[in-house]
């Protein structure tokens, strides 16, 4: 799926500076840059393995390992598949990633909750949309007009609106937005939204049947949210197939995942799960 990380992977062996043990990788819209730091990636066996959380969709990518010793490979290029659906994702855990799909019309949404078979998170939209201004006006002795000091008006401030069908579907939007930090949402080109990161305010849970009956599990989410610069690079967790925790799960020895046919590889690949 489209909302998914990309998985990168290289062979940095054959450069002339061997021996390396990290590399920085990179990702450019040409072979030529300019290039935008996405992380530091330990080597095994100098070969470089890991994934690129937020891929931009409908567009093509190159990416730049620079290892620590001072080889330079450039890959690409990669077409990334559009989307048809608002991704939100958090770039250091992509297993807490989630998709959004969409009603018709608003009367579905309120009335039928897209029907009990339809998609599990729907997309409600965004709220308004401000720019703050960043000026102060003060008055000047004996002058009809004041003293005007500003600066660069300030990116949106907004809000986020979408439903959840069932009771696993709220379990999954607690673990996004639990961690606490800045999310990236992206969307279809047809929304006119850039692939902006932002920091979500209070989180609040609605009752969709509020005068009904609780027990339909149906929820109204809404937060404020507040276009940020690029989330803070850092370790990445894994996906949900690709991290320690679901493979220990699958193999509790070393042996067992082996005996399967299991490699390191095919971990950082998420295939020894998926």
């Amino acid at each position: 799926m489209a909302c998914d990380p990309l998985f990168v992977t290289a062979d940095l062996g054959p450069l002339p500076t061997p021996f390396a043990t990290t590399a920085t990788l990179e990702r450019g819209p040409s072979a030529t840059g300019p290039w935008t730091f996405l992380q530091e990636v330990d080597l095994l066996a100098e070969v470089g393995a890991t994934y690129d959380t937020t891929p931009p969709p409908g567009e093509t990518v190159w990416y730049r390992w620079t290892t620590s010793t001072g080889g330079t490979l450039v890959q690409g290029p990669f077409v990334i598949p559009d989307i048809t659906e608002v991704c939100l994702r958090d770039p250091l855990r992509p297993w807490a990633n989630l998709t959004m799909g969409f009603c018709s019309n608003a009367e579905s949404l309120i009335a039928q909750a897209c029907t009990p078979g339809g998609v599990e998170y729907v997309w409600a939209g965004w709220g308004e949309k401000v720019r703050r201004a960043d000026a102060g006006l003060f008055d000047r002795f004996d002058a009809e007009t004041p003293a005007d000091v500003y600066g660069r008006r300030k990116n949106l401030d907004t809000s986020i609106r979408f439903l959840t069908k069932t009771l696993a579907a709220k379990t999954a939007v607690y673990e996004l937005f639990t961690w606490g930090g800045p999310i990236q949402i992206v969307a279809p080109a047809e929304y006119g939204w850039e692939q902006y990161f932002v920091q979500p305010g209070d989180l609040v849970e609605s009752y969709l049947a509020d005068r009904i009956d609780q027990r339909w599990p149906h929820r109204l989410w809404s937060a404020p949210a507040t276009v940020v610069d690029t989330a803070a690079v850092g370790p990445i967790q894994g996906t949900a197939c690709a991290n320690w925790c679901a493979v220990e799960a699958a193999f509790p020895t070393f042996a067992d995942m082996t005996a399967a046919g299991g490699t390191w590889l095919d971990i950082l690949e998420g295939e020894t799960q998926c």
